[in-house]
């Protein structure tokens, strides 16, 4: 299929209005760094008023051409070729191709769109172009390789650092557990020796209580049996006075009733009346008896 416009090619006995297509390249246009590109394009439009097309010109297509020409001139001589590498997208807007759109609407055509094929250069300035993009493609290659590399060191880095990160926490908690029953173990020993510790207090302290409980029973033994003793030798005192007021009630010499009890006196006791007064022999030893007969004398 051929890529540009012939001129008297195109014969027809009936005109076609279905969508249609023409190709054109725009050549050697010139951008604003002076580099000359020959463009392609692909035109997509639709004959709607045969009587206005037939009343506006003699030939659509090559009012097409022009028109597209021209708007492709504009847009190319606005930008450098770097940019043109960069911007080719808009080619594909009809919006960039006002004058064509213009054209077709005032012949009783519709532009339905424009199709950019690509461009070519000069064979220097396209061996140039290629040797770039080959050497674009390679540093991308090797770019994306080195990403890739970086990208796998990351992971293994990543996973190794993680790795280590679970491995020191894994100790930490070995260690915070180690720490744990070391405690509870110094907490069951100081448990068990606080238990030991209050038996040998309840030991103790039951042993003292015993004691003094023994203690106390030996003395309140002691008080009790020194008074049954008292009580006793009390009772015995007070038989002993009642008898002898018994026996002073009927005349009883109770000095020899106490002689007799003891024929042979312990000690000896001799009074004597000297001039109306009493004179008293005893010895140091005899003291203790004579105090007890003269209450014995006196209670009687």
């Amino acid at each position: 299929l051929p890529t540009s416009h012939q001129p008297k090619v195109l014969k027809f006995s009936k005109l076609k209005v279905i969508p249609t297509t023409a190709y054109h390249n725009v050549n050697e246009v010139r951008t604003n760094d002076d580099t000359l590109i020959t463009v392609k394009l692909m035109l997509f439009f639709e004959l709607i008023d045969i009587e206005k097309m037939l009343d506006a010109t003699p030939d659509p297509i090559g009012d097409f051409i022009n028109a597209a020409s021209s708007d492709v001139i504009a847009f190319m001589s606005a930008i450098s070729y770097e940019a043109f590498l960069n911007e080719t997208y808009q080619l594909n807007d009809l919006g960039t191709f006002k004058q064509l759109a213009a054209r077709a609407e005032h012949i009783g055509y519709k532009m339905e769109k424009v199709v950019f094929r690509g461009f070519q250069a000069g064979e220097k300035l396209q061996a140039m172009h290629d040797n770039a993009i080959q050497e674009r493609t390679r540093l991308r290659l090797l770019e994306e390789t080195q990403a890739q590399e970086q990208r796998a060191t990351d992971l293994r880095l990543s996973a190794e650092a993680q790795r280590a990160a679970k491995e020191a926490e894994l100790k930490i908690e070995q260690a915070r557990l180690a720490a744990e029953i070391s405690l509870s173990q110094q907490k069951a020993k100081l448990a068990e020796q606080a238990l030991v510790d209050q038996a040998e207090q309840d030991r103790a302290r039951q042993k003292l209580e015993a004691e003094l409980h023994a203690s106390r029973e030996q003395g309140n033994a002691t008080i009790e049996i020194e008074t049954r003793k008292l009580e006793v030798e009390q009772a015995r005192n007070v038989e002993q006075l009642r008898m002898m007021k018994e026996m002073k009630s009927l005349n009883v010499d109770i000095t020899k009733v106490l002689v007799s009890q003891h024929q042979t006196p312990d000690n000896l006791i001799r009074l004597e009346t000297l001039g109306g007064a009493t004179k008293e022999n005893l010895t140091h030893a005899d003291a203790g008896k004579k105090g007890l007969l003269g209450a014995l004398q006196l209670n009687l």
